[in-house]
């Protein structure tokens, strides 16, 4: 048994899972994540801004290695301290047991019902709906699948264009042949999950879906409430929220709006016209000095109240969520049933709780009078909280987005899947890895390259279960000592003796006696965090500074470490290589090897990171040939070796025209390939 599911399956922004496609880790640039600090060892949540306060993008805490406001790779979008169900708790409303099930494809009929395993129906009756909705959005479900779905190297936005040209042509979706690759499975330890029908290629895309719901970011800057993009000076003249222009205040906001002009942040026609008449009245009697002195003052007195209001604006974000979910209840029946359905974990005695009381419903009950249940409202809030992606939109804005079909997926440190998020917002579930028929379908709700006591301390908090994996039960994780500091006694790495106790004393691997407490361990974790906080990601020759002198009492792939390499790596991303000295050539190739092996040991090998990384192994060893750094067998070896990753990484660099461009290494590639064999 490895981990108790069903946390709601919310990844957010975490380099392996949230669909940042930016830059190596889903801060973009620089050193972002967390140091094991504070005696929290970290306590990662998200935006909203408890239980640890790692804050996923705006300021540096105890405990978190932030470079440029960023500690990005947090848990999932809005603040994941909702939670799920504990190791031994139970499912939520709507997760009632039924009768018989039944597994596999099935033929005709016109649904994808039969795509269910279990004991009963575990409260799986919605998603079963569900997964029939989702029909039109995946031709590879097909018995006859279209022959495009089978061409692994399609871009993302390509898929979705072929995906919608396909479903308008098609008259009918009854009497069809189903064979989904995935059915919906329960079980005591996992709950609900996803379980593969038939043997899944690496890379193959398994699940095109779009949003239930997008919902701006509790922090976001003024955005379009509608479209996402970047809002300038125009406001709904109702309610007052941001967008792009009149054509972006559609009936669906129209229906939103009546319950957000109830905030007041905008004064009404009638309050304005009295007022411009007064102004107007006033400066008539005016000289044309006063005037003119008078218009003046008022312009800035109009501009900081404008100013006030737009400050008023952003900090009702927070309820943009919840509004948008009460009226989408209001209006699908389906939708309704299906935020019933989801995980969600409402505990009083939660600090997310009060938060979540305090923030949203006093708001969305006693202010706005959108709802007078406010079980109802915490009940929506915890939904978000749990099951929320952190979704990166085409034009750089990030929102958040429920997906109730990828909330199914189960966690695993090594999951076989990642997910990727078109510029409109569609997630496409790819496998990173080939899964055999039968294997449970993962995700990793956090980020890969945290410490175990990290990733152990974010799930416990924020998804409230032990995550039992090969990884978490290995105190060398998998031999790559991400959490190791150096002995005091005789340099090796220092492990936990029982990983999954955050208690545990450490102990010396090379079999000296010397040991560490927990509270000794997360304090050099804080003092490191405190070294690093506010740094320059953009700087190389810093970043490589900084790490030979943290090496002094880290184990040499300590998480911090690889956090830094990774940041020069990404430094060097549109570098040119030509221009480099020959040290500074061997030095980052050094570092790309090292980080390389570490990531190869973390995460399967199609993942966002390990092209990228892959991607800058390549490219330096083609210009260490280039330079002749090599003898000519040994290049003849090096070519060879570096084939399959060639391909890894031109596959799945290609899925999205975000990820850095390739077409000119792979020439290189051929070009060097061709020299050597002749």
């Amino acid at each position: 048994m490895e981990n108790v599911n069903e946390s709601g399956g919310g990844v957010g922004g975490c380099a392996s899972n949230g669909g940042d496609v930016g830059g190596f880790m889903s801060g973009g640039s620089g050193v972002v994540g967390c140091v094991n600090g504070g005696g929290d060892v970290g306590r990662c949540a998200s935006s909203g801004g408890d239980v640890g306060k790692c804050v996923s993008g705006d300021s540096d805490v105890v405990g978190c290695v932030s470079v440029r406001g960023g500690v990005g790779e947090c848990a999932s979008s809005g603040g994941d301290m909702g939670g799920c169900m504990s190791s031994g708790g139970s499912n939520v409303v709507a997760c009632v047991s039924g009768g018989g099930v039944m597994g596999g494809c099935v033929s005709g009929g016109g649904g994808v019902r039969g795509c269910v395993s279990g004991d009963g129906d575990g409260g799986v009756g919605v998603f079963e709906e569900y997964l029939t909705s989702l029909l039109p959005h995946n031709a590879a479900w097909l018995a006859k699948a279209p022959p495009w779905c089978s061409n692994l190297a399609l871009s993302n936005e390509t898929v979705l264009a072929n995906t919608k040209a396909w479903a308008e042509r098609r008259a009918s979706w009854t009497e069809v042949d189903i064979c989904a690759p995935m059915r919906i499975s329960v079980s005591e330890v996992y709950g609900r999950h996803l379980v593969a029908t038939r043997d899944l290629r690496a890379g193959e895309m398994i699940l095109l879906e779009p949003p239930l719901l997008l919902a701006l970011r509790a922090k976001s800057a003024p955005y379009c409430s509608n479209c996402f993009k970047r809002a300038q000076n125009f406001s709904c003249p109702e309610c007052g929220f941001f967008f792009c222009g009149a054509d972006c205040i559609t009936a669906e906001h129209r229906l939103e709006c009546g319950i957000l002009q109830r905030l007041g942040l905008t004064a009404s026609h009638e309050n304005r016209h009295h007022e411009e008449s007064l102004i107007n009245d006033r400066l008539s009697k005016l000289s044309p000095e006063q005037r003119a002195q008078a218009e003046t003052l008022l312009q800035q007195s109009l501009s900081a109240s404008e100013h006030q209001r737009r400050l008023e604006v952003l900090r009702h974000y927070v309820v943009l969520a919840t509004v948008r979910t009460l009226v989408a209840m209001e209006n699908n029946p389906l939708t309704k049933r299906l935020i019933f359905a989801l995980q969600g974990h409402v505990n009083q005695s939660l600090q997310r709780y009060k938060v979540n009381q305090k923030n949203i419903v006093d708001v969305v009950v006693q202010r706005l009078g959108a709802a007078n249940n406010t079980e109802l409202v915490h009940r929506i809030c915890s939904v978000w909280d749990t099951n929320a992606f952190d979704v990166p939109l085409g034009w750089g804005t990030r929102v958040h987005g429920l997906y109730p079909m990828s909330s199914l997926l189960t966690h695993n440190c090594r999951a076989n899947t990642q997910q990727w998020f078109t510029a409109e917002g569609h997630l496409l579930l790819r496998t990173v890895q080939y899964v055999p028929a039968g294997a449970i379908i993962t995700t990793c709700y956090t980020d890969p390259q945290w410490a175990t006591l990290l990733r152990q301390d974010h799930l416990r908090v924020s998804k409230h279960f032990t995550c039992t994996c090969e990884r978490c039960q290995d105190a060398t994780e998998l031999g790559t000592f991400l959490g190791s500091s150096q002995c005091a006694g005789c340099g090796a790495p220092v492990v936990s003796s029982q990983p999954l106790d955050p208690t545990a004393v450490w102990v010396c691997h090379g079999g000296c006696p010397q040991t560490a407490t927990a509270k000794e361990v997360a304090g050099l974790g804080a003092k490191i965090g405190r070294s690093i906080g506010g740094m320059d990601g953009q700087d190389p020759v810093a970043l490589i500074s900084l790490a030979r002198q943290l090496q002094q009492h880290l184990h040499p792939t300590h998480h911090v470490l690889i956090r830094l390499h990774v940041s020069t790596l990404n430094t060097i991303v549109n570098t040119d290589l030509r221009l480099m000295s020959d040290e500074e050539l061997e030095t980052v190739w050094a570092i790309a090897s090292l980080v390389s092996g570490v990531v190869k040991r973390l995460e399967a090998p199609l993942t966002r990171l390990s092209v990228r990384v892959g991607r800058e192994v390549v490219r330096l060893q083609l210009e260490r040939l280039r330079r002749g750094r090599m003898m000519t067998g040994e290049a003849t070896d090096i070519i060879k070796g570096l084939s399959e990753q060639v391909n890894e990484c031109g596959l799945v660099l290609g899925w999205d025209s975000r990820m850095p461009d390739f077409t000119d290494v792979v020439q290189e590639y051929a070009a060097l390939t061709h020299t050597i064999n002749h």
